[in-house]
């Protein structure tokens, strides 16, 4: 018999803990703890997924005979959730905030190959906008990314970075709404 889990949290399914569709019919993909009336009960990146469900780690060890620590469970979560259908292939949308520490000349110094990495990574499908703050202190880039880590390896191959001419900030966010449907696509 094939065991079914929610993809959203890896909760094994059965009858009686299934979501609820908008319809109040049962789903068949999530718990009723992650899905109810046809929508997540909760707004989580994979990772904070990951830090709710490490909290019921004595519980789960107790129902598999496991006997995993905090981390361990952790661990094997991020390995098991990108399998799930809520996590799969999902991207990370993030902002990189960049403040410069060197004079504008300076920037200016290193601002064509600068711009040249941009185009390189718009081509890449990497970046989604970029431009200079107002009043010009800096930058901004939007990036879509798998994970912090490919973030950060892009980042690496900024000339602001490599020549130390800025420091970055890194937020990462989950677009939940839009002003128009069409953007839903750049995830």
């Amino acid at each position: 018999m094939e065991h079914k889990f929610c993809q959203s949290c890896g909760m094994p399914l059965t009858t009686d803990n299934k979501g609820t569709n908008a319809d109040s019919s049962r789903n068949e993909d999530y718990c009723i703890y992650c899905y109810k009336d046809g929508r997540f009960t909760q707004d989580f990146t994979m990772e904070q997924m990951i830090e709710h469900c490490a909290q019921f780690t004595d519980e789960i060890n107790k129902n598999s005979g496991q006997n995993l620590t905090v981390e361990q469970m952790k661990e094997q979560m991020r390995q098991f959730f990108p399998q799930l259908k809520r996590w799969k292939n999902r991207t990370a949308m993030f902002i990189a905030i960049l403040t410069y520490k060197k004079p504008l000349e300076e920037v200016d110094r290193f601002l064509q190959t600068h711009r040249d990495y941009l185009a390189e990574h718009y081509a890449a499908g990497d970046f989604i906008a970029s431009g200079p703050q107002t009043p010009r202190v800096g930058g901004v880039i939007m990036i879509k990314a798998n994970n912090r880590e490919a973030v950060d390896a892009i980042i690496s191959e900024d000339p602001f970075h490599i020549n130390d001419i800025a420091n970055y900030q890194i937020v990462e966010f989950t677009p939940t709404m839009f002003c128009n449907e069409e953007l839903k696509t750049i995830l």
